[in-house]
């Protein structure tokens, strides 16, 4: 990583750090002076990100309170108020990065379901969603046996946030996963005895 400031930066006290990406939600928006902070939150901490002018205007359609975003931006440790800070340079929409990085939903099939009621429904439900990149996988595990079940190239969806509720509506909070980066090497049917 280079010494020199980062364009857009003020030097000092604002430049320099080591480029990083973090997500979570835009708890607080402030103005203070020629810059706007956003307290981001994911559960596990608070940051403060500072955005410049250029790139405030940039994404300001994006920074709103309760906004889940991605930002990436150069973090350094602010000696004056003793904590981590965040200059951002670029902001994504957290929805749209889990699209285009999603490689699989996996479904765990209810283990005491109308299958043929629960099937016609899960199409009903990914129809709207197709064609996209995220290949579906069905997961069952029932009384000795268990199996996962990938669905065919056509039934592939994009994974909004909205399909996700409706899948967890349809097999239960908590039964959908979202597999991201490079897809599975292996495709189609697996099956195992021991519940594995």
């Amino acid at each position: 990583m280079s010494d020199k400031p980062v364009a857009g930066l003020e030097p000092g006290r604002f430049g320099g750090g080591k480029a990083v990406t973090v997500a979570g939600l835009i708890d607080e928006v402030k103005k203070r002076g020629p810059r706007v902070i956003l307290t981001l939150d994911d559960r596990t901490g608070r940051i403060e990100v500072t955005l410049f002018e250029e790139t405030y205007q940039k994404y300001r359609d994006l920074i709103a309170k309760d906004a889940l975003v991605l930002i990436e931006g150069m973090l350094r440790f602010d000696e004056f108020s003793d904590s981590w800070r965040l200059a951002a340079r670029r902001i994504t929409e957290l929805d749209k990065v889990r699209e285009q990085q999603a490689r699989r939903l996996v479904l765990k099939w209810p283990p005491r379901a109308d299958s043929a009621a629960l099937s016609a429904r899960l199409a009903e439900v990914l129809a709207p969603w197709r064609p996209g990149p995220c290949a579906v996988t069905v997961e069952y595990t029932g009384s000795g046996a268990c199996g996962a079940l990938t669905l065919g190239n056509e039934w592939s969806v994009r994974a909004s946030r909205e399909l996700l509720e409706q899948l967890e509506g349809l097999v239960g909070r908590g039964a959908v996963d979202v597999v991201y980066g490079a897809p599975a090497a292996a495709a189609g049917a697996s099956f195992s005895a021991d519940g594995r």
